[in-house]
């Protein structure tokens, strides 16, 4: 039927849409700087920007599309991600080895993962805009541009490596972490000398490293607790450590009642209630919540050895024995925070930063035989994250002081 006396027009097709997803994958001490950028980027074309949770956002577009950002910062799990990225990558039959084996350090380093997810359609010009922008946004974060073609570029376009064993690059060295590109400090002789000598001591154990990785925290950024800190935060790792041992040794009936006589007997001694870290207390107070955590804390007695190390109060052995609780007990239980402060004697700041460095090293030792499916025999990697994890707090790697948020980034 005509509509009066007018020919029906043939109904107009909406352009087909269809999902995309780029992946930026990063060295970033946390992603809260990525939703300002994303909108300053995306300003022109933006309507309105939605927070979904802590790690999602989305954006409007003006022509009522909506890009979704993911986030993902946990360590373990960028850790896991990032380690299967690269032995997913190590098939890619680069004839380059060099590049290729810098391409699969860069991975096993990425620590910030940003998932983004958009529209396209038959606009090239909409589809290029957006895609120039998520390169803006790599450009930024110092990130790689992962396509679902399994292709990495680098945010100035370049093919870093792709599996089918492609890369626009002639040599490549790895970015640490943003920690370094980020700051203004610059890498000094100092740092570059207490690298060598890291270096030396690797060579000299046949421990492989990687040379092209800088110091974590350079000289002139490095901040060491004071002394008091350092007992209060010895204290508290030993607490939750020997809750660990109550629950794990299987020897008494009321674990509960034991470990709350021996955490009232290491306020006495050392106050500690002032100082846990809240991931500590909710351990110390609910050690029924999760019975992983139990052998998460335990390993912690290797924190307890690095820092009783930088009081002068105990050697470290080479990481490969795990170290005696009962010999750090026979420290702990044989003090009190104010015989402690009279006793003990913090080490110098190089001599502390010369071990964070050689630890650094040897935990980059650990990940790569770990992804390559090889062993270190030298080293435990368990105790190396261990020493790496106490170590990183005491020089304030990252500028991180806060003990529950430390990072190990190598």
């Amino acid at each position: 039927m005509k509509l009066f006396g007018k020919k029906a027009q043939p109904k107009k097709e909406e352009p087909k849409t269809q999902e995309a997803v780029l992946t930026l994958y990063a060295c970033r001490k946390d992603g809260k700087a990525v939703p300002d950028i994303a909108c300053r980027l995306f300003a022109d074309v933006m309507d309105k920007i939605f927070y979904t949770d802590e790690d999602e956002f989305q954006i409007r577009f003006k022509d009522g599309t909506t890009s979704v950002f993911h986030l993902v910062t946990d360590a373990g799990e960028t850790k896991v991600q990032s380690n299967g990225m690269a032995n997913f990558f190590s098939q890619a039959p680069l004839e380059n080895e060099e590049v290729k084996e810098a391409a699969l350090c860069q991975m096993r380093l990425f620590n910030c993962i940003i998932g983004i997810q958009f529209e396209i359609d038959g606009d090239s010009d909409r589809t290029n805009g957006i895609i120039h922008s998520i390169y803006g946004m790599a450009k930024e974060l110092s990130a790689f541009v992962l396509y679902p073609n399994m292709y990495l570029y680098h945010w100035d376009g370049r093919l870093l490596l792709s599996i089918d064993g492609k890369s626009d690059f002639e040599e490549f060295y790895p970015q640490a972490s943003t920690t370094i590109l980020d700051r203004e400090v610059n890498e000094e002789e100092a740092d570059r000398e207490r690298k060598m000598r890291s270096i030396a001591i690797l060579k000299e154990k046949g421990i492989p490293f990687f040379e092209h990785l800088k110091a974590s925290v350079f000289e002139s950024e490095c901040k060491i607790p004071d002394k008091e800190v350092i007992i209060h935060r010895l204290a508290c790792i030993f607490t939750a450590c020997v809750q660990s041992e109550i629950y794990t040794s299987g020897q008494f009936k009321n674990c509960r009642e034991m470990a709350a006589e021996e955490i009232a007997q290491m306020e006495k001694r050392y106050q500690i209630s002032e100082w846990l870290s809240p991931e500590e207390r909710d351990y110390l107070e609910n050690p029924d919540k999760d019975p992983a955590l139990h052998n998460r804390f335990g390993w912690r007695y290797e924190c307890c050895s690095v820092l009783l190390w930088a009081l002068s109060m105990m050697e470290l052995k080479e990481p490969t024995e795990i170290c005696d609780a009962s010999e750090l007990g026979a420290v702990m239980w044989n003090h009190t925070f104010d015989s402690m402060m009279e006793t003990a004697v913090l080490r110098s700041r190089d001599e502390i930063l010369d071990m964070q460095d050689l630890v650094l090293r040897y935990d980059w030792a650990c990940v790569d035989a770990r992804v390559h499916h090889k062993e270190v025999p030298i080293l435990n990697s368990d105790i190396v994250f261990e020493w790496h994890y106490a170590l990183n707090w005491l020089v304030q790697a990252d500028g991180i002081a806060d003990w529950d948020r430390v990072t190990t980034t190598t």
